[in-house]
């Protein structure tokens, strides 16, 4: 005779496990995200704390791009001293690269994990906010990544860093030294740790001090007319926010897969070779609806 408070309490038991498992699964697929818009809420928070007379401060944006695609950009300061398009980025532990190399690294203790270079990631951002505003010079933008819980950078670019070596090496202090007041000597008394005055990477302590030491570049007069424009392309479309967060979820090798198949890896539809002056390129059948677009050797490949 079948036990049935014994089958029962077994099926309750696996249902458990499985559900405990999904649970994990979720929460770690999630992590990420949660890091993420962690990381934003604190600058955010440290933005606010500019004058709002003299700064407009636009957190959150998605705006279209050139391609028809979409470009998530976590914050934007409109001010008398210029456009910031800013990166946030809340990776703890030290943090090394080179401001061309396409990955840094992150080390913590003894690990080391590859992440992409956050200033070519905010390139596309800055493109995008330069595509709404063509008659600005390109002089008046300026792109800044901020890493919230990093507490050492070692970022090689442009502009000559100082070290400041009185405190543990857990604690280094860095000093931008402009290029106007760096002494001409024959023998470079700082070490060449670098960062580009326009691309810039730096710790959130540092960042309200970056804006507010550029000159004034642009009249006051202007920031809401600035603003305004910015705003009206902003998509606010749940569903299209949607789809922008799944794409970016997806790893490059999902992408590549499909893309191998002659699927578009966007919305699905079929993928046809196409002729332009420049030549041959594969793009999406439900053009214009949809634009992805990629090389003929990345189809075959």
């Amino acid at each position: 005779m079948l036990d049935w408070k014994l089958i029962a309490g077994f099926v309750c038991g696996l249902m458990l496990a499985g559900l405990l498992v999904w649970a994990v699964s979720w929460w770690r697929r999630g992590k990420a995200i949660r890091s993420g818009k962690r990381g934003e809420r604190i600058v955010a928070k440290e933005l606010a704390k500019l004058k709002k007379n003299d700064y407009i401060i636009l957190n959150d944006l998605l705006l279209p791009t050139s391609n028809g695609r979409t470009s998530q950009i976590d914050h934007v300061v409109i001010s008398t001293r210029g456009i910031f398009v800013i990166e946030t980025k809340n990776h703890a532990g030290r943090i090394s690269g080179n401001e061309h190399a396409q990955y840094w690294q992150q080390h913590l203790s003894s690990q080391s994990r590859s992440l992409y270079n956050p200033l070519l990631q905010n390139r596309s951002h800055l493109r995008a906010i330069r595509r709404l505003l063509p008659k600005l010079d390109a002089e008046l933008f300026s792109s800044m990544v901020v890493f919230t819980e990093a507490w050492r950078l070692d970022i090689k670019a442009e502009d000559i860093i100082k070290e400041r070596r009185f405190l543990p090496d857990k604690h280094i202090k860095r000093t931008l030294i402009p290029e106007e007041r760096r002494k001409k000597r024959w023998w470079c008394p700082w070490k060449a740790v670098v960062l580009d005055e326009h691309k810039m990477a730096m710790r959130i302590d540092s960042l309200l001090n970056e804006i507010k030491r550029r000159r004034r570049i642009i009249d006051r007069d202007s920031l809401h007319a600035i603003a305004e424009k910015i705003v009206a392309s902003n998509v606010t479309d749940s569903s299209v926010r949607r789809e922008h967060t799944e794409y970016a979820k997806r790893t490059s090798k999902d992408v590549s897969a499909d893309i191998s198949k002659g699927k578009c890896p966007r919305c699905g539809g079929q993928l046809i070779v196409r002729k332009s002056d420049k030549g041959e390129f594969v793009g999406c059948a439900n053009y214009p609806k949809c634009r992805f677009t990629c090389s003929i050797d990345r189809l075959h490949h």
